[in-house]
C-alpha cells in the first residue's frame, strides 16, 4: 500500500563530519537500536526532530503529554531545568524546544504535573519511564536536537514508530512523498531486541529499476541485509525478489 509522507528536516538538517552518505543530501547516519528495558521496549532513533516525533506518534493525537524539560548545561555544569513540568495536548509536541522527556497521558486524566512521579531523565530508568497505572502507553527522551528514545510496554506502539521513521527517511532520501510499504514479516525482524551496545544503520540506495535499503549491523556494510522494492509504488521485501 502506498504511504504519502511529508519530507522531514532532521535527515537533511544534520551533518556529521567524515560521514560518507549513500545519497548526497543525507549527511548524518540514520541509526536505530531496540533494547529490552525491563517490561518495556526502548527504540533509539537518530536523526529525529520533534516534528517527526509527532508524526510517528499521530495515533496519540487526541491525548495529552507531560513535558519534563531537561536541565540546561553551561560550561559543562548542569543547571536547573528552565521550565516547570507542564501538561499540554499531544498535538503541540512539535512546538516544544530543547532537551525534553515526554510522557503520554490518556485523554481525560485529571491530574496536575506535580501529582505524577516519573524518574528523570527517563533514560536513567527506562524500565520505570511509562506510568501504565495512569493509562500511559509511551515515554520519549529527546536529546541533543536529533536523538530520541521511544519507550513503551506495547510492541505495537514501537512498531508503528519504527515503520513511520523508515518511511520518513525513505521520503527524505528519495525526494518522493510516496514510498514503499513494509511487509509485516520484515518489520518484525527489526523488532527483535538487540544486545546492549548493538545498533543498525539504514542506507538508502536508488537505482533506475529498484530501490534498496541496506540495514547494516554496527554500520558495517559487510554485515548487512537488504530490503528491495520496485520503486515508490511497491513494497519493501527482504532480499532481491518482488
Amino acid at each position: 500500500m502506498k504511504q504519502a509522507l511529508a519530507r522531514t528536516l532532521p535527515f537533511i538538517g544534520n551533518v556529521l563530519d567524515g560521514f560518507t552518505p549513500s545519497v548526497p543530501h543525507i549527511r548524518y547516519p540514520v541509526t536505530l537500536g531496540l533494547y529490552q528495558e525491563g517490561s518495556n521496549l526502548g527504540l533509539f532513533l537518530a536523526p529525529v526532530d520533534l516534528n517527526l516525533v509527532q508524526s510517528v506518534t499521530r495515533e496519540l493525537a487526541g491525548d495529552s503529554v507531560l513535558v519534563l524539560p531537561g536541565a540546561a548545561v553551561l560550561d559543562d555544569a548542569f543547571m536547573e531545568a528552565s521550565e516547570a513540568p507542564k501538561i499540554i495536548p499531544w498535538t503541540d509536541v512539535h512546538s516544544l524546544r530543547g532537551d525534553l522527556d515526554l510522557i503520554h497521558l490518556p485523554q481525560g486524566l485529571n491530574l496536575t504535573p506535580e501529582e505524577i512521579d516519573i524518574p528523570t531523565p527517563v533514560l536513567a530508568a527506562p524500565e520505570h519511564a511509562v506510568p501504565t497505572e495512569l493509562g500511559s502507553r509511551l515515554a520519549i527522551g529527546f536529546n541533543d536536537r536529533c536523538h530520541a528514545a521511544f519507550i513503551s510496554p506495547d510492541p505495537a506502539v514501537i512498531k508503528r514508530v519504527l515503520s513511520g521513521f523508515i518511511g520518513a527517511y525513505t521520503a527524505a532520501a528519495s525526494g518522493s512523498e510516496t514510498v514503499p510499504s513494509i511487509a509485516a514479516e520484515d518489520l518484525n525482524l527489526l523488532m527483535q531486541p538487540m544486545a546492549p551496545g548493538k545498533w543498525k544503520e539504514l542506507r538508502f540506495v536508488q537505482r533506475n529499476r529498484y530501490w534498496m535499503i541496506e540495514i547494516a549491523d554496527q554500520g558495517n556494510p559487510a554485515q548487512s541485509h537488504r530490503w528491495v522494492a520496485e520503486g515508490p509504488s511497491g513494497r519493501w521485501r527482504n532480499g532481491w525478489s518482488w
